[in-house]
């Protein structure tokens, strides 16, 4: 056990030490519980020397810290080190500006993400890099991954909108880069290196945030298609033809879909066909309602002419909302079905490339007897493919073939041109499948810089790579 006196002095009574209080903390979204491991302390800093002084004394003691936010990854990389500790950024949720000027916005990282949009809205601004667990995630998680989510098609993934930060490195030191400017080449881009990095590499504190004006109408397309092929050729056919890139196209297979559905409550529930293979939801936005309805029309059009229907389409919230209800529903009935037996994917391929890779889950399914649901982003290439333990299927059978599925599926993606996280992370969960997707050279010079910043690998251990090959000689 730990010796706790340093966090004492740092954190006072700010600190949670008893079990019972800090078993929420040891694992996230992940959902498979044998991941879980529950740290020594939870600590809440509010102000940016109190993580300083916290990383000073991870270094002099060689306990582990791990960053979390609101906990909703999917990958592991917010589940701690036993006995290590966790650095909750709960605390750290203000809003510090909104720059109408400058079209900016300076956060802490535990804004949670709708808190921010809901701000926004109120100026006519909006944040596009949004994930699609918004109600629940916190600035700070999506930035450590670079989240992406429904709208990144057009708009790109968080990245593109992370303008500067004040960073607390592994060592315990404050650094500031980017800020205020949209150009900046004064020495390496460090700032979008530590973007992405899962909470390996520095702990943000402060984040500049670029923001744009939000569109003045939205409208939504739900398509039926009775195979799969056509739901993935329509996908390549509007990407060539539409006039305005959409904003989303969300892709659901008609079994998930119809399931997902009769798990929702009844007045949320959509008329689905029993014949349908596929789903795919498709959004514009634009100006005004009859620029977004022309645009609409136009894509329904579109779906006539490659065998599907356009079963909802409008610009009215409640229409939007409904099949935006129920795409998002979707992972959280899978975990409702298939409890800790499913492996949520997020694979990503090049766009040309999304028929063949939904195609072959129809070869996972035959191959290895399970159910696979099948939805994600296809106007990105960007996939959520979910295994999930077939009913006749023992645990034990479970745990013996997944790691077979999975090894087949990332080599075809790999094959594909695509790679094994898209928006994910690898965390905790995709460690040992790195090498499929980085060579040796890649990974190297990787956990060079892993080294070079957190020279005792006390910023979350374990997570990218496994804490034997970054303390390797």
């Amino acid at each position: 056990m730990i010796d706790l006196t340093g966090l004492k002095e740092i954190f006072g009574g700010e600190m949670l030490v008893e079990a019972k209080d800090v078993t929420r903390y040891g694992v996230d979204q992940i959902g498979d519980d044998h991941y879980r491991q529950n740290p020594a302390a939870v600590v809440f800093p509010t102000e940016t020397s109190q993580i300083a002084q916290l990383m000073k004394w991870a270094n002099r003691t060689g306990t582990p810290v791990t960053p979390r936010g609101g906990g909703s990854g999917l990958a592991g990389a917010a589940i701690p080190v036993a006995g290590g500790v966790v650095c909750s950024f709960k605390k750290m949720n203000r809003i510090i500006e909104i720059d109408t000027e400058n079209l900016m916005v300076t956060v802490e990282p535990g804004v949670v993400t709708n808190t921010l949009d809901k701000e926004l809205m109120a100026h006519g601004l909006f944040f596009a890099g949004y994930p699609m667990s918004e109600d629940i995630c916190y600035i700070g998680g999506n930035v450590a991954e670079n989240a992406g989510g429904g709208r990144a098609i057009k708009y790109g993934t968080t990245a593109t909108y992370v303008l500067g930060a004040e960073i607390v490195s592994p060592t315990g030191e404050v650094l500031h880069f980017g800020g205020k400017r949209l150009k900046d080449v004064t020495g390496y881009n460090m700032l979008q290196l530590i973007v992405g990095s899962e909470g390996t590499l520095g702990l943000f504190t402060q984040l500049v945030i670029r923001v744009i004006p939000r569109p003045g109408a939205r409208g939504v397309l739900l398509a039926a298609f009775p195979e799969i092929r056509q739901a993935t050729q329509y996908v390549a056919a509007l990407r060539r033809v539409s006039s305005e890139v959409p904003s989303s196209i969300e892709f659901i297979d008609g079994e998930t879909a119809r399931s997902t559905n009769v798990s929702m409550r009844e007045g949320d529930r959509q008329t689905l066909s029993p014949e349908t293979q596929a789903y795919l939801l498709v959004e514009f936005d634009g100006p005004d309602t009859d620029a977004v309805d022309r645009l609409l029309q136009a894509a329904a059009v579109l779906v006539g002419e490659n065998g599907g229907a356009a079963d909802t389409m409008g610009t009215q919230e409640s229409t939007m909302e409904a099949a935006w209800k129920l795409r998002k529903q979707v992972p959280w009935w899978v975990k409702r079905n298939a409890g800790s037996c499913h492996s949520l994917e997020d694979v990503v391929v090049p766009p040309a490339a999304v028929p063949e890779l939904v195609m072959f889950a129809d070869h996972l399914r035959s191959s290895y007897k399970v159910p696979i649901a099948v939805f994600g982003h296809a106007g990105d290439g960007n996939f959520h493919l979910t295994p999930m333990k077939a009913p006749e299927m023992s645990q034990e059978a479970w745990e013996h073939m997944i790691p077979d599925l999975l090894s087949e599926l990332y080599g075809e993606v790999v094959r594909l041109g695509g790679t094994i996280s898209g928006e994910h992370g690898i965390g905790r969960k995709r460690v040992s499948s790195l090498s499929v997707a980085l060579s040796d050279a890649e990974r190297a010079s990787m956990i060079a810089i892993k080294r070079a910043l957190d020279p005792r690998n006390v910023l979350n251990p374990g997570v990218i790579f496994s804490e034997s090959e970054v303390m390797a000689e």
